[in-house]
């Protein structure tokens, strides 16, 4: 007689859900709704209890049910299980084919690096070939420019001795010239017309060359300064260390920051001299070189850099005083 296991298609070493598995197949299979029979149903649900109750080597005992339905429930169940072992052969022989399709795609993969790499150094080779020639040309180019730069150099040089001696030549000439007017003997009246011409030019107003300024640690104030040595004067110093000086002749005066970069000057700043680690320049026009300018700003650009009007006023004031101009 049949079992339950034989009926359902498992054994007793089956789990619990290998066991369900096969009766969610069956049933699907055996559905009446989908061409099945109601009789194969009870059937297999019958057998399926069992077997969860541990009664699957049990006889199948089911006394409303022929002998021939049991059969062809046998039979079916049989034909059920040659299909699974079919469908386990197919799945091997699909196993297999996705191995050997993973090797191929193994050495595709390294064929493909391999052949990147090759592409890489042919790239690499292309480029020193590349690079090489433009190199030497780079350095023909600068031993050009080394060549016609000392050759250039040399006839600098060359044109400034010539220069030179031709300096030191009108000088020695010039002394010579100098002394012989001094022996002359010059007629007195001579001397007094020349005396009296003299007296009639009116002197030009020229800007003087002054002493150093004082230093001072205060930034962006005006103050006055009263040196023992020169007139006094008013300045103010900004936060790069530069400076603006107002004397007693009333003129502007910008004293530039030799630490600080400048690329080019206002039109209106006139270079006077060096002094100290400052390039001497007077403010000739423009802003910054009248008095009413820095009364009425609150701050004044001048070269670049900003300069505070703060106690400028009273500076101002107070040096007019000290030079007699009040």
């Amino acid at each position: 007689m049949t079992t339950y296991h034989e009926l359902l298609g498992t054994t007793e070493y089956s789990t619990t859900s290998d066991i369900k598995k096969r009766y969610k197949l069956l049933s699907h299979r055996l559905h009446p709704d989908k061409s099945g029979s109601v009789i194969l149903m009870q059937l297999i649900s019958h057998a399926y209890n069992e077997i969860l109750c541990g009664n699957g080597n049990k006889h199948c005992e089911l006394i409303h049910i022929n002998h021939d339905k049991i059969l062809l429930a046998k039979k079916y169940a049989q034909k059920l299980k040659q299909e699974l072992e079919l469908q386990q052969i197919k799945n091997v022989e699909l196993e297999k084919q996705v191995l050997e399709l993973r090797k191929k795609l193994d050495h595709q993969s390294s064929e493909n690096k391999r052949l990147t790499e090759t592409l890489e150094s042919e790239q690499r080779k292309n480029i020193v070939s590349t690079v090489i020639p433009y190199e030497n040309k780079m350095r023909k180019k600068r031993y050009r420019i080394i060549k016609y730069g000392l050759f250039i150099s040399s006839v600098a040089f060359n044109i400034g001795l010539a220069v030179a001696a031709i300096t030191l030549l009108n000088s020695n000439d010039t002394e010579s010239v100098i002394s012989k007017r001094e022996n002359r003997l010059i007629e007195p009246p001579v001397v007094a017309q020349k005396v009296v011409s003299e007296e009639l030019i009116p002197p030009k107003q020229e800007l003087t060359t002054h002493r150093p300024i004082e230093l001072t640690q205060v930034v962006g104030e005006w103050s006055l300064f009263q040196p023992i040595d020169q007139s006094p004067y008013i300045a103010i110093r900004n936060q790069t260390g530069s400076y603006i000086v107002q004397r007693c002749d009333l003129h502007f005066y910008y004293y530039a920051n030799m630490t600080q970069q400048r690329t080019s000057l206002p039109a209106n700043l006139r270079f006077m001299h060096q002094q100290q680690n400052f390039l001497v320049y007077n403010i000739a026009y423009g802003i910054g070189a009248e008095r009413d300018h820095w009364v009425n700003s609150q701050s004044i650009k001048i070269n670049r850099e900003y300069f505070s009007n703060r106690s400028f006023l009273d500076s101002n004031e107070v040096l007019q005083q000290y030079c007699g101009r009040k």
